[in-house]
């Protein structure tokens, strides 16, 4: 069997050399004694591209699937209801959206969660601005997030999406844990640990989960402030983008506009 495929994993361009052997070493384990070849490429959109060969080729299609998840090529290959792996690309002001890429689909194509799935789903309903609620949910520039289709219009070339549960679940699951965590994108885990050591913070964070392949959230330990870990480990991963999330912050959105009614 011989498949091409679209992982929904983005290596950032200047960072490429670095990590895409770190990838393929992460592929590599997956196929251990498999009969199988794997020739990694990347897209134009920086997502990473796959072929595969040999007879346990569907085999390891599943586990990337399980571990990684696909992307689609094009929009002939979403459907309504689909559940994808997506990475934040910027607030549409205009629209009051936030703008996701899900994929190496033309660019052209637009695909967002719109402003009635933000308000719907994050903000209890209430008229809230898409970057405050970006901000208090770390949903900025290559973040990865899960997302739920629920409409494509070919003819316009826009592609529409809420919050997939499981998204809501983990900032909710975020919320009630009450732990400072620090979202950081841009690189490996291993690149993470050494700034730790090198800032001398590993008592101030019990645990690193990885999102994808190039963004992790960094779980503060009760008390620990994420702003101030940001401050000391910034400087030693400066091709990193690091964003604070912070429960409190949910839970004055929530609060100050109820009390408003």
């Amino acid at each position: 069997m011989n498949a091409r495929l679209v992982i929904a994993e983005r290596i950032p361009h200047d960072a490429q050399r670095k990590l895409m052997p770190l990838f393929e070493t992460r592929i590599d384990k997956l196929s251990v004694s498999l009969d199988v070849s794997v020739q990694l490429g990347l897209t134009k959109d920086n997502f990473v591209s796959a072929e595969v060969q040999g007879t346990d080729s569907e085999f390891l299609i599943e586990l990337i699937k399980r571990k990684m998840r696909l992307a689609p090529r094009d929009m002939s290959e979403i459907e309504i209801n689909d559940n994808l792996k997506a990475f934040v690309s910027g607030i549409n002001k205009k629209r009051q959206s936030i703008e996701v890429e899900i994929g190496p689909i033309p660019t052209s194509v637009k695909c967002e969660v719109t402003r009635d799935a933000l308000m719907a789903q994050l903000c209890d309903g209430r008229d809230i601005s898409v970057e405050r609620v970006a901000q208090t949910y770390c949903l900025e520039e290559g973040v990865p997030t899960l997302v739920r289709i629920t409409s494509t219009d070919p003819g316009r070339r826009q592609i529409e999406a809420w919050m997939s549960d499981d998204q809501i679940a983990r900032f909710e699951q975020w919320r009630r844990e009450r732990f400072h965590r620090i979202i950081a994108v841009g690189g490996s885990q291993e690149e993470l640990r050494e700034a730790i050591r090198l800032s001398r913070t590993e008592r101030d964070i019990i645990e690193i989960e990885e999102l994808s392949f190039t963004a992790s959230s960094l779980v503060c330990k009760l008390g620990t402030e994420a702003p101030g870990i940001i401050a000391l480990i910034g400087r030693h991963i400066s091709n990193f983008k690091l964003h604070a999330f912070l429960p409190e912050r949910i839970d004055k959105l929530r609060n100050e506009f109820a009390g408003r009614q």
